[in-house]
């Protein structure tokens, strides 16, 4: 066929030329695919026997009697090139993103811990800590369950809506109530409650304190406010009178201004911390041997009670747990000072015929209390030593004065009370439970009235009762008597779930003797007309025990439900106590409810008692008639009568202040706080205060400067008149 080209054997011909048949080179039609111009490159060799063409670099093989190829690839090599490339770095970006990807959800995404809810309260099982939320804003933080097991708890069959019920094997279970009905009024309350599988198991919670201000719980030898500001190891919660111990009076109850209230219930057996380096106080409850005797029981539990709301004044008022008495102190007591009269301490040269008669001097009423401490052997209820005699009573009330005598459940070991006690089984018992466990108190050694068997306190009870009739007493004061006094190991006739509560009773047999108490120590006793003494305070102006220690002490004696006081003074301190301490500790005390005033008063010159009286004058005047009037609103409302600078308005420095205090809500007091100080500044809540010293009236809500004068007690009345 003319069109068809004959292709030469490849032996014949150096090179072979590809023919394509059926094309007509001179007859082409444009093709319908355009093919671009591929360039091949010949390599030309010079041979001997002439020209050998290969292409792409291929060489003819004429040895193996192969003739040189043709390689089809490289056109279409170079028909991809520029879409690898374009693939490849499609390719790289997307590698880019997504590594840069997982780079920020590496950093970024955080996931949700395992957590339960109920009502605004998050429980983080993980890291163990609890947040409750209300309004928008945190309010309390912590960690529950410090000593949980590492591993995941399981969540009880009787969970509902309302509650959060999670319980780890062979340690116990954490139950929270959310009481939804309270949401009504202004608040969210919890009740969170611990219970353990395993004998001798401790449970511990914690709470932050940071970024709020507390109050409440105790009142101790060294008082400071807010409590954050303390630093105590974990000890007991139970009544005391000894140093890095809770004081002589204590309540299971803390308040802090950020909104929030804590009770602790009943029969936990309660060690308490607050660590001011953390910032956190913890509950604990577990027996301790040194403390929680005779319970039947080695079965921890924990239960206590969490308030939130915006109102701290009102949250107070829901949730404070005491019970209010039916009746106040009585108004001679309150009109009246209080003559504190030591007679162990008095000098030779002043009988206390001689003080007694000094302080009618100064001021012809009140009551003359006859310290603890005026027999030759306590618990020998009997005037036979320092002066006294049978006649001093009726030597003071000729002189229209009244008369009371201190008394402690305490009987020493040289007493004929001992013997007796010994005798007829009336005494705290030793572990053994065969003799009389012996305690020290005020440097004596003796025993300790069983005052939870029935026939000892009703004797104790007829004893008393017996002493004042004979004497013709009107009052008996009640020293001491604080759970930690109780004698190591001791054995009681009935178990107590609180060691404390034997101080509980043994104010409950005053209130059957007295008509009104006055006692420095207390455990849920605010439902007696009871006027608490502050432990007696030391020649110093420092918080150790000294006049520091004066304003934390009587704000947070209101706090825990005890709105009636008395400044206590060491009767020994006074041999080294200046004018000018003595005379701020008067002015303290003519502004509390009770004024007291020691027999040291009558040592001074003319000048100090001179301001003795003008400041009984004062208390009478500015002092009483509040006193009175929120006295008996406490009967119905629990509100204490001195409050800190925070009850008029939440104010975050004013939260911090330890320097000054208000009576009711109309009068500010700030004393001098140290002898080097003439002057300072002074929170005034909102409202006017007009201060009477230098008629000027002030705007509220600011600081202002005020000037120190020597006698001067320093107030501001609140005006709601301008």
């Amino acid at each position: 066929m003319s069109e068809l080209m004959s292709l030469h054997s490849h032996e014949t011909s150096d090179v072979s030329t590809p023919l394509v048949t059926g094309y007509n080179m001179s007859q082409s039609k444009p093709s319908r695919f355009k093919v671009e111009a591929a360039v091949v490159e010949v390599e030309e060799t010079a041979v001997s026997d002439g020209q050998s063409h290969s292409v792409n670099g291929t060489q003819p093989n004429h040895e193996n009697g192969q003739g040189p190829k043709i390689d089809f690839t490289g056109p279409m090599k170079l028909l991809k090139t520029p879409r690898e490339i374009k693939l490849k770095f499609t390719v790289m970006c997307l590698f880019v993103l997504i590594l840069v990807g997982t780079i920020l959800i590496l950093v970024y995404y955080k996931e949700e811990p395992l957590n339960y809810v109920v009502g605004t309260l998050t429980y983080y099982v993980d890291t163990k800590e609890m947040v409750i939320k209300y309004d928008q804003l945190e309010r309390l933080r912590g960690e529950m369950g410090m000593y949980t097991p590492d591993m995941l708890p399981a969540t009880c069959p009787s969970a509902s809506e309302d509650t959060l019920c999670i319980r780890w094997r062979d340690y116990g279970k954490l139950r929270i109530d959310y009481n939804r009905s309270l949401s009504s009024r202004g608040m969210d309350c919890y009740t969170v409650g611990w219970d353990t599988y395993a004998p001798d198991t401790s449970l511990k919670d914690c709470f932050s304190v940071k970024n709020s201000h507390w109050y409440g719980g105790s009142v101790t030898k060294n008082q400071n406010l807010p409590l954050e500001s303390m630093n105590f190891p974990l000890t007991a919660f139970i009544t005391s009178d000894r140093d890095e111990q809770y004081g002589s009076v204590v309540e299971r109850y803390w308040l802090a201004t950020r909104g929030v209230s804590v009770r602790v219930e009943d029969t936990s057996p309660l060690l308490v911390s607050m660590d001011r380096d953390e910032q956190q106080m913890c509950v604990e409850s577990m027996y301790w041997d040194s403390v929680h005797y005779h319970h039947n029981t080695t079965d921890s539990h924990l239960e206590y009670f969490i308030c939130v709301s915006n109102n701290l004044v009102e949250l107070f008022n829901m949730t404070k747990p005491f019970p209010t008495p039916s009746i106040i102190p009585d108004m001679a007591l309150l009109s009246n000072p209080v003559w504190s009269l030591d007679v162990s301490s008095s000098t030779e040269d002043m009988s206390p015929f001689d003080i007694v008669k000094e302080f009618q001097q100064i001021h012809g009423k009140g009551l003359v209390d006859i310290r603890s401490g005026f027999s030759l052997n306590e618990g020998d209820l009997r005037f036979d030593d320092f002066g006294l005699n049978d006649s001093f009573v009726r030597y003071v009330q000729d002189l229209g004065m009244m008369v009371s005598a201190g008394v402690t459940p305490y009987v020493s070991v040289e007493s004929v009370a001992f013997k007796d006690g010994a005798l007829s089984g009336s005494l705290v018992k030793d572990p053994r439970g065969e003799v009389p466990g012996l305690t020290m108190w005020n440097e004596e050694i003796g025993g300790v009235v069983d005052i939870t068997e029935a026939s000892a306190s009703q004797s104790y009870k007829s004893d008393l009762l017996a002493f004042k009739d004979e004497q013709g007493l009107d009052y008996l004061t009640f020293d001491y008597g604080e759970a930690s006094y109780l004698p190591y190991g001791y054995q009681i006739s009935t178990e107590l779930d609180d060691p404390s509560e034997f101080t509980q009773r043994y104010i409950d047999i005053a209130t059957s003797v007295s008509s009104t108490v006055i006692a420095r120590s207390a455990y849920q006793n605010q439902d007696a007309p009871i006027i608490i003494r502050t432990y007696p305070k030391e020649a110093t102006w420092d918080v150790e025990n000294g006049f520091g220690s004066v304003i934390p002490s009587v704000i947070n004696l209101g706090i825990i439900g005890y709105p009636f006081m008395a400044l206590d003074i060491n009767s020994s301190s006074f041999e080294t106590m200046d004018k000018e301490l003595f005379v701020s500790y008067m002015q303290i005390s003519a502004c509390l409810p009770v004024m007291q005033i020691p027999s040291a008063a009558v040592k001074y010159d003319t000048e100090v008692k001179n301001l003795v009286k003008s400041y009984i004058g004062f208390h009478n005047n500015k002092i009483l008639p509040i006193v009175t009037k929120l006295g008996q609103e406490f009967l119905s409302t629990g509100l204490p009568i001195i409050r800190p600078v925070w009850w008029l308005g939440d104010n975050s420095e004013a939260s911090m202040l330890n320097s000054q205090f208000l009576v009711g809500n109309d009068l500010l007091i700030a004393p001098k706080m140290h002898s080097s100080e003439s002057s300072r500044q002074v929170y005034l809540p909102p409202g006017k205060w007009f201060q009477p010293g230098t008629g000027v009236l002030y705007g509220g809500n600011k600081w202002e400067e005020i000037v120190f004068r020597m006698g001067e007690i320093p107030f501001f009345e609140r005006r709601t008149d301008q």
